[in-house]
């Protein structure tokens, strides 16, 4: 298979696993079945794939540091989450409060430090625009994702 067709068919690949994550009948205010966070999650994968261009070499190395960057920022994440949506919060004291405010600024840095270590983990693998790359694409698919999760709220209330 030459280079252009290869494109194509990742492209292809792409474009048919956005449109299973959009057909997808998730809820806002609902939890995703595991189901349709594998989709989500595929579709995730078929962008990077598609804008990093990664040679089947680059992707060996790449995909599990990537992997390991992901579910490490989603702990953080989740813990963040988790002391910011306390609902015990509402009796706390102020020196309390400060506490989970510092708490987060440290969850903060340290998904900082996570950023610092693992875009020079990155370029071991893959080159410097190619990090720029999956940022980019990071964030077009979180913009894809929150869009559609906006329409179906929309769709939802309309009806």
């Amino acid at each position: 298979m030459n280079p252009l067709q290869k494109k194509t068919n990742v492209k292809i690949l792409s474009l048919m696993l956005l449109f299973t994550l959009f057909s997808t009948a998730t809820a806002l205010a609902q939890r995703p079945s595991g189901e349709e966070m594998q989709k989500i999650q595929d579709a995730k994968i078929a962008i990077i794939t598609n804008r990093l261009n990664l040679s089947p070499e680059q992707a060996t190395g790449f995909w599990p540091v990537y992997n390991e960057y992901s579910q490490k920022r989603k702990d953080i994440h989740r813990a963040q989450r988790k002391i910011i949506n306390d609902k015990k919060a509402e009796g706390k004291t102020d020196d309390q409060v400060l506490n989970n405010l510092k708490e987060v600024q440290e969850l903060k840095q340290k998904e900082l430090d996570l950023e610092k270590e693992y875009q020079n983990r990155f370029l071991k693998v893959i080159s410097a625009s190619q990090v720029i790359e999956l940022y980019k694409a990071e964030r077009t698919f979180n913009d894809m994702l929150i869009q559609r999760l906006k329409q179906r709220k929309e769709q939802k209330s309309n009806e």
